[in-house]
């Protein structure tokens, strides 16, 4: 008798895959934490955990933003072994608005940008400055980053975000793309939005933001899920809108870890067993989305 011809699982329940990279849309970025837990996270992400992870879940994501707190905190071989692990698996590292505000307020913009590229980072997140700082400034140092070797991304806050006690104001689509404009005219490549604004626009959200992805294009723009760090399941009430305001197949990013897996069944429609919404039954508004 014949051996029987193999058959894998996922051709067997016709599952869904990842596109393969570079994509440019559904895209997921990943939030690592290394070892800055208490008293926020639970998710370790040492060397030895995210080897084991990226076999798993490498194929899935697209970029990574290692904390400002892990890079400044833990030891830099160790920081360098793992941005190479992740660009073993074609996933870019970058560096967080927080590092180049905790650079701005010290005043050494230029020596940071050099440290990042030396401990391997690809890319670097600027943000808007509210006019704190002339766009002269800002093109020195996105030239800076640029020569030292890393692409460019700008992230949109509202103005707390920059300026502490802030009011909080939505921002109009003209203002968003005016901020971005200089910076997707010197290379950046996506414009993101803080989760802090989309909550901001509340209702308007959809019409604000869809122009915005209209304006620049879906595959220059990504959205931030709200950090397990500020509420426990905020992130999957965020996801459930995005994909419905912004297309099962926008741009994602502060996804931890634990989620990585879940993502990509929800954006092909599959949704969780009614024991999630039966544990948090904040979720109920969005259980059918």
């Amino acid at each position: 008798m014949n051996a029987a011809k193999s058959v894998s699982v996922s051709e067997v329940f016709s599952l869904n895959r990842p596109e393969p990279k570079p994509r440019t849309k559904n895209q997921l970025w990943v939030k690592d934490v290394g070892y800055d837990e208490a008293p926020w996270y639970f998710e370790r992400m040492g060397l030895r955990e995210l080897e084991d992870f990226l076999e798993v879940a490498g194929e899935r994501i697209d970029y990574v933003k290692i904390t400002t707190t892990q890079v400044m905190g833990h030891p830099e071989e160790w920081l360098k072994r793992k941005i190479a692990l992740y660009k073993q698996h074609a996933i870019q590292p970058y560096l967080d608005h927080g590092y180049f505000v905790r650079a701005y307020k010290r005043g050494v913009v230029d020596q940071a940008i050099e440290a990042g590229a030396a401990l391997g980072f690809s890319v670097m997140e600027f943000m808007n400055t509210f006019g704190d700082v002339p766009e002269s400034q800002l093109k020195e140092w996105r030239k800076r980053a640029i020569d030292c070797g890393m692409n460019l991304i700008y992230e949109h806050h509202p103005e707390r975000g920059w300026r502490t006690g802030a009011a909080d104001r939505p921002a109009s689509a003209a203002e968003i793309i005016q901020g971005a404009e200089p910076f997707l005219e010197h290379g950046a490549f996506t414009v993101l939005i803080d989760h802090e604004e989309i909550e901001i626009q509340a209702e308007a959200a959809r019409d604000v933001l869809g122009e915005v992805l209209e304006v620049l294009g879906r595959e220059r723009v990504a959205f931030e899920i709200t950090s397990t760090k500020e509420a426990a399941m905020t992130w999957y009430s965020d996801l459930m809108n995005y994909l419905e305001m912004f297309g099962a197949d926008c741009n994602l990013t502060n996804i931890m870890p634990s989620q990585v897996m879940f993502v990509d069944p929800l954006r092909f429609g599959e949704r969780p067993a009614s024991l999630l919404f039966n544990r948090y039954p904040e979720l109920n508004a969005v259980r059918n989305k």
